[in-house]
């Protein structure tokens, strides 16, 4: 899910004009790559993330291509690695650089929009969230020669990134960027933008990125990229933001973790909550399942909503555990208590945010017992609920 309001923002496609020519096997990326001279160098980063998206997805390499344009005396082979330059891991963005630079040095003239010696810089950047906080949209602004660039992510906590975007800033700022989200998909999100800090952006968004590369490629990554335009996905724009967010923060900046001991704490405060539930030790064997998962995420435990919920049911429980016929009976009844629990340890709405987890309920359930049904995950059990 994107900002649909088209009044503030230009949303950054693909490059025009890409017609294959037949005497290289370069032709039609150093065509493509021409188109892009005199547009920007938000469109130029848009369409080398794309570009390193298609290398990935084929397992061809990085390397063979910047050797071959760095072989080439071309103004549009000098336009390829200016914009490789700004996506990728660091030592991708340095192979490219380097390539540029000694294209440069041999005469071909540089893009319109390149300025060197210059880096991103952060201006500012904001959190959106729905109610029960499954679903997070992160913007943060950095400025280029200035110019404002926005990259917005859209995240699951567990799930990862659901969809990232690239928009020239607006004159309005950040914040107009998401007031247009939330006011264009009513009851989506929650109507307050929280600032973040440069680290509270790199905290909660370079896991995502790190897991985006660690599972490797899939069919709706290329479908995401080769297929229809509306089609979105993370691998589109994966690499730019792997450029944008690492520059974040100092090389020498750790995530903090989460410790241990939080997992004792909201245990104790889960069985110490009305739960309503006889049997403590199943409540207990549980809760211990879901805090430990969350922790093991470097999530905080309490920050639980439905698609987060069934993940770690889905991951943690059906496919590790086996459940005997007398604890799958009080699951629903555990699981709602713990629902209810998350919402007064974070200080929700309750009436509002109980009510968003009765809807949801049934549908969290159902796809656990799916799960948990399913005989290929019942052949990887190796453990007990207790």
């Amino acid at each position: 899910m994107s900002p649909q309001s088209k009044s503030r923002k230009k949303k950054q496609g693909k490059a025009p004009g890409r017609r294959p020519e037949n005497n290289s096997p370069y032709g039609a990326l150093l065509e493509s790559a021409a188109a892009l001279r005199s547009e920007s160098w938000l469109l130029a980063d848009a369409w080398a993330s794309e570009l390193y998206a298609t290398l990935w997805l084929a397992g061809s390499g990085h390397a063979p291509l910047i050797d071959a344009l760095a072989a080439m005396d071309d103004p549009a082979a000098l336009t390829a690695l200016r914009a490789l330059s700004g996506v990728g891991s660091a030592e991708h963005r340095t192979a490219a650089f380097e390539a540029a630079e000694t294209v440069a040095a041999r005469g071909a003239a540089e893009p319109s929009w390149y300025v060197p010696g210059i880096e991103p810089d952060f201006r500012d950047a904001y959190l959106v969230t729905n109610l029960l906080g499954d679903v997070e949209v992160v913007a943060f602004t950095q400025e280029r020669a200035g110019v404002g660039e926005t990259v917005l992510f859209m995240r699951q906590p567990v799930l990862g990134a659901t969809a990232i975007e690239l928009f020239a800033t607006p004159d309005e700022g950040t914040k107009a960027l998401l007031e247009d989200m939330i006011a264009s998909t009513p009851d989506a999100f929650r109507d307050e933008i929280t600032p973040l800090s440069a680290t509270g952006v790199y905290d909660r968004v370079w896991p995502d990125v790190v897991q985006f590369w660690e599972d490797g490629p899939d069919e709706e990554a290329e479908e995401g990229l080769m297929g229809d335009e509306d089609v979105r996905h993370p691998v589109q724009l994966i690499a730019l933001a792997d450029a944008r967010v690492s520059v974040l923060v100092p090389t020498e900046y750790e995530i903090p973790v989460i410790s241990p001991e939080r997992t004792d704490e909201v245990v104790a405060a889960f069985l110490a909550s009305e739960h309503g539930i006889a049997d403590v030790e199943a409540a207990r064997a549980f809760a211990e399942i879901v805090v430990g998962a969350a922790v093991e995420q470097n999530r905080d435990p309490v920050v639980y909503g439905p698609a987060s919920l069934t993940a770690v049911l889905i991951l943690n429980v059906a496919a590790r555990l086996h459940v005997s016929d007398a604890d799958l009976a009080l699951l629903p009844e555990i699981v709602r208590a713990w629902a209810y629990f998350t919402v007064d340890a974070r200080d929700l709405p309750r009436d509002e945010a109980r009510a968003a987890w009765d809807e949801e309920m049934p549908t969290v359930l159902a796809e656990f017992s799916e799960a948990y049904a399913d005989p290929e995950l019942a052949a990887e059990r190796d453990g007990q609920f207790r």
